[in-house]
């Protein structure tokens, strides 16, 4: 008998990174609401399910179409930005009042809100790394009270700090998540469930070529499809694996990926083809897995970077390979903005290492993310890549938006790894099955 596929909903969903990764796990995640009218139509693109533009303190949960506590999880990154106003109040005395007139409301009680609505099995919280050292107006830890109010809704809470780079993601991400379930069994130990490590030599941070066949190989959409003996593809999900091969880089993410100037032109512009094939086992995964020549004529999307004007792209020249000014460094005939006011950096990232944390702050300016090997910041697809984004995930909307979203999101990848954890933990759903849209039916 077939599982069906366990069942979803993504709060705070953006542009749908989270929604991504618990889909590529073997989520059917039914609805997503976010504030933000401009990550709709990324959203809508990407996935087939309802997604609600609102403010979810004025949101009643809608009506799924489950049965009482059929809903698998709840997953969700609520901002949380004064932690000083977190308080213990109850929950469960939420569900009928009027949030909006409460100053001291956090974000996160709305979280906990629909938790209580839909009783799902398990719920997934992502949040800033700072929450771990905050403290409330009284003194107390802000973990420790916000897992209170999750144990007294009954779950059973697991709180862990987690670098992207760990599950293969290229590039440093250190997120909060709170983990919890009410089924009375564990949850997943994520530091069991990391696939990379730091890497021990020169020679582990070059590019790490791709040894896969193409699609006239045995079709491996299966993350459970091998033998001990086989090399498992990536990317591949299990608690404690046989082995951890080094972090992906920045030239893994997007060396193969064309000059946005092909014909020279000043400023860099946009490129709309792909010039060559994948090299790297995460650019051969990124594309889709695509054959020898599967490649040609298809589409390259949002690889699009802002204008420059000549004095930022001398200056980004000037930066050596995984090199960093501070803009107060800088000669003052050369300061792009006035150094008392603007103490930024300018950073060329290094195609050895994962990139620094991907931000929103790209959509601003992208003297932080310059190209390892051009004179120019990079694109949104280049971005995206970092984030582990798909290349065939779009982001139809004007650039800034399409930086400002992908900066915000969770890395799809490194939710995959999660979701594959909770799913097979907690959930006790292992099948292949799960994997494929087609299980339901």
């Amino acid at each position: 008998m077939t599982e069906s596929r366990p069942k979803a909903i993504d709060l705070f969903c953006g542009a749908g990174g989270l929604t991504q990764g618990l889909s590529d796990a073997g989520f059917d995640v039914l609805w997503g609401i976010d504030h933000e009218e401009n990550t709709k139509p990324t959203y809508d693109h990407n996935h087939d399910h309802e997604m609600t533009v609102g403010d979810i303190r004025e949101t009643s949960p809608p009506d799924l179409g489950l049965e009482e506590g059929e809903l698998d999880l709840v997953a969700g990154g609520p901002p949380c930005p004064t932690f000083s106003l977190v308080g213990r109040s109850k929950i469960n005395s939420l569900e009928g009042q009027s949030t909006t007139t409460d100053e001291r409301h956090q974000l996160y009680e709305d979280f906990l809100r629909f938790v209580a609505h839909y009783e799902p099995k398990a719920f997934l919280m992502e949040n800033v790394k700072g929450m771990l050292s905050a403290a409330n107006d009284d003194g107390e830890d802000v973990v420790d009270v916000i897992s209170g109010q999750m144990e007294d809704l009954g779950y059973e809470v697991t709180v862990k700090l987690l670098d992207s780079a760990d599950f293969g993601v290229p590039q440093h991400r250190e997120r909060l998540f709170f983990i919890g379930n009410r089924i009375g069994v564990d949850n997943p130990d994520l530091d069991e469930w990391k696939t990379h490590r730091p890497p021990s030599n020169e020679e582990e941070k070059q590019i790490k070529f791709n040894t896969a066949g193409g699609p006239e190989e045995e079709n491996q959409e299966s993350l459970h499809a091998y033998t001990e003996e086989e090399e498992k593809e990536f990317p591949h999900f299990e608690e404690s694996p046989e082995r951890r091969v080094p972090w992906n880089t920045v030239a893994d993410a997007i060396l193969d990926l064309p000059p946005v100037s092909p014909n020279g032109e000043t400023p860099p512009t946009q490129a709309e083809e792909y010039t060559m094939g994948p090299v790297s086992e995460y650019q051969y995964w990124i594309r889709g897995r695509p054959g020898p020549d599967e490649w040609e004529g298809r589409t390259l999307y949002n690889h699009e970077c802002r204008g420059h004007n000549m004095r930022d792209l001398t200056l980004y020249k000037l930066l050596g390979e995984g090199t960093s000014y501070i803009i107060g460094d800088i000669p003052e005939e050369h300061q792009p903005y006035r150094s008392d006011i603007f103490p930024d950096k300018l950073k060329k990232q290094n195609p050895k290492e994962p990139s620094t944390t991907v931000v929103a702050h790209l959509y601003k300016d992208g003297h932080m993310f310059i190209h390892p090997t051009e004179a120019r910041s990079i694109t949104v697809r280049e971005a995206a890549r970092l984030q582990s984004f798909p290349d065939d995930f779009e982001f139809p909307v004007a650039r800034t938006h399409a930086f400002k979203q992908v900066g915000n999101a969770v890395p799809p990848l490194l939710a995959q790894a999660i979701a594959t954890a909770v799913r097979k933990t907690v959930l006790g759903i292992s099948q292949d099955s799960t994997l494929s849209p087609e299980a339901d039916d």
